[in-house]
């Protein structure tokens, strides 16, 4: 508009002014005599003049820190770098395994040996380009990191685009929102300066970046057409340098070998075209050779995943466990071994994986099969290395059950069954292949012992319960000198049993003392059941106020004596043992005394109980005396109600 306003030639001024008014325009914008908004330019305000000159404040500070606008820079430089670079995505091999960028800045090399191909970024503000170069060519042509020079280009306009930037959104965050038209045209003129300083910046920067420089290992340089497609093209070099034996376990079909090595198939990398033994398949091979006396199943991944092979994880997990399929690796997941067929892609991060030094044919692990089940430890076919602990357990038990604590023999010696349990997987069955003879003579001889100890050992307590209630009676020394003699030597399962005869002597003798004891009981109880049913006051009463003293006092009828069996005497003297009879007979006069003196009172309410006693009493003088006192205690008591002499 102000070209057109001020051409007076029409045929030649309209070119030159359009040409010269943006220059004189940015001019008087830089000088702050106008103010611009997105494309319309005004006269500068009060307000406007005060946004300006805290503009120029700033910049003149910022222009002066060099520390803070080299970082800003390099901040710039590395952000937009990145943002080139991030969306480079690599699979490699006909097996497609996804690779990623590592992008590293700074003056320190990235670090190595991980799955990611290292790019490493330096500018020419912090490094001059043959540093650069000197590095890429001392790693030498095997080396994988990419070096990236971004040249020190446009320097004094970045700077200025930076400074311009910053000055302008500090003085936005100082000032804040104004209130008055000229504060809003004045905020809103920064604004637009700010802005197009971004935008002068960013374009800087991405053309800094597009003339990027690309170096490989041993000094190479890429000559594509930006930063981008260097990389790339640098990239597809690197992956050769970073992996070479990644071409060993470039294949699609590995899960097909893992499905069949599953499944117990032996020659499941027939999937990838070998045809070989297992074992000498590279992956195998290197696996094998890894896990060695024992690796975690999360070691070998990341062996195998990064540098030198960047397997992918498929072929690894393949090759474990058509190792363990094949017998060559030994697989123990939380403490058991698993058997062929129970080890999966989900174990194999926790599963503890150790090379196996033996292996065995059909006819051995057949023989090992029947060893295990003729000890009662069922095993099926490719279950034999899980079975086997099961098996040593097994004899153990039955060498424990085969001796023990007196009266039963020591237990048998099992160092070799610790020994046997040191060894693990193959090994542990070519061990026991070894003692085949002998651990399955063991296994029978202590199963005899075994079963023999759960038959007598009944016997042996029953003599000892029998010998606990006999403690009271008469000739009780001799049995017990028997029994001892029995649990000292240890001769529970001698081939003569010696337990039955002392049984049966106990039995007979405590049977006797029982009768004994009870015959004793009776004649008691008869003699006073008789006194007192030919009692004055026991005929007086009803038969019912006979049979409710009776019961009270426990003497209603006489017990019973069930003694037949074995099992009925055991019973008997749980319920009364052998001094109880004596106690209870000893009882029984008293008993009927309160049954008399119930008698009494039924009939007599104020009958009355006396309990005559005295002391010593050694002559005539003293009997006379005492019977003087006792007549007249008598005569006394008598005053209260009938008596009863107890």
């Amino acid at each position: 508009m102000l070209a057109d306003l001020l051409v007076s030639d029409l045929s030649s001024d309209g070119t030159q002014l359009r040409k010269d008014i943006p220059r004189i325009l940015k001019k008087l914008v830089d000088a702050g005599t106008l103010i611009k908004l997105d494309e319309e330019y005004s006269l500068r305000t009060r307000e406007g003049s005060e946004w300006d000159r805290e503009f120029r404040n700033r910049q003149t500070r910022l222009n002066g820190d060099l520390t803070s606008l080299s970082s800003k820079r390099g901040s710039l430089i590395s952000a937009a770098c990145g943002d080139a670079l991030k969306g480079i995505k690599f699979a490699q091999g006909k097996c497609k395994e996804p690779r990623k960028l590592l992008v590293h800045f700074g003056t320190e090399a990235p670090p190595t040996g991980s799955s990611d191909i290292p790019v490493w970024v330096r500018d020419g503000w912090g490094e001059k380009e043959s540093t650069v170069v000197n590095d890429a060519r001392a790693a030498g042509s095997d080396s994988a990191i990419i070096y990236v020079y971004v040249p020190k280009a446009s320097a004094d306009d970045l700077q200025k685009a930076i400074v311009e930037y910053e000055a302008a959104k500090s003085t936005l965050d100082f000032k804040g929102t104004p209130t008055t038209p000229e504060g809003r045209e004045a905020r809103d003129a920064m604004a637009t300066r700010m802005g197009t300083a971004e935008a002068t910046r960013n374009q800087i920067v991405n053309d800094v970046i597009d003339g990027a420089k690309v170096f490989q290992g041993g000094g190479g340089e890429r000559y594509e057409l930006n930063l981008v497609v260097k990389v790339e093209a640098a990239t597809q070099a690197s992956l050769d340098r970073l992996f070479p034996s990644f071409k060993d376990a470039d294949d699609n079909r590995w899960p097909k070998v893992i499905n069949r090595a599953k499944d117990g198939d032996e020659a499941a990398l027939s999937a990838v075209d070998w045809k070989d033994a297992p074992e000498k398949h590279p992956v195998c091979a290197a696996v094998l050779s890894e896990v060695g006396s024992g690796k975690r199943g999360k070691e070998v991944r990341d062996t195998f995943e990064a540098s030198l092979y960047g397997w992918p994880r498929d072929a690894v997990d393949a090759a474990l466990i058509t190792l363990h399929t094949t017998g060559h690796l030994r697989a123990t997941h939380k403490g058991m071994t698993l058997s062929q067929g129970q080890l999966d892609q989900a174990k194999i991060s926790a599963t503890d994986f150790r090379a196996e030094t033996a292996r065995l044919n059909a006819r051995e692990k057949m023989k090992l099969r029947k060893l295990f089940h003729d000890a009662g430890v069922d095993c099926k076919p490719n279950e034999e290395v899980a079975k086997a602990p099961a098996y040593l357990a097994r004899l153990a038990e039955l060498a424990d059950h085969a001796g023990g604590e007196s009266p039963m023999p020591a237990r048998p010696a099992t160092v070799h069954l610790d020994r046997l349990c040191g060894f693990g997987g193959a090994e542990q069955l070519a061990e026991l292949l070894k003692q085949h003879d002998m651990v399955a003579q063991q296994a029978e001889d202590w199963g005899k012992l075994a079963e023999l100890a759960g038959k007598r050992k009944p016997a042996w307590e029953t003599l000892c319960t029998l010998l606990k209630h006999a403690d009271a009676m008469p000739g009780a020394d001799e049995l017990r000198k028997q029994t001892d003699a029995v649990k000292s030597e240890r001769r529970l399962l001698d081939a003569s049993d010696p337990v039955p005869d002392i049984r049966k002597a106990a039995v007979d003798a405590l049977r006797a003392a029982v009768i004994a004891a009870h015959a004793e009981y009776e004649k008691t109880y008869k003699a006073q059941m008789a006194a007192l049913t030919t009692s004055d006051n026991w005929k007086k009463l009803k038969a019912d106020q006979r049979t409710q003293i009776l019961a009270d006092e426990g003497i209603d009828i006489l017990p019973a004596l069930a003694i037949g069996s074995e099992a009925d005497l055991i019973r008997t003297l749980g319920e009364t043992a052998l001094p109880a009879w004596k106690t209870r007979t000893d009882a029984l006069p008293q008993q009927f005394a309160r049954a008399t003196m119930a008698a009494a009172k039924l009939l007599e309410p104020k009958t009355q109980n006396i309990r005559l006693t005295s002391g010593t009493l050694r002559t005539k003088n003293e009997v006379s005396k005492w019977l003087t006192e006792t007549e007249r205690k008598l005569l006394e008591k008598l005053n209260d109600g009938p008596i009863v002499i107890a």
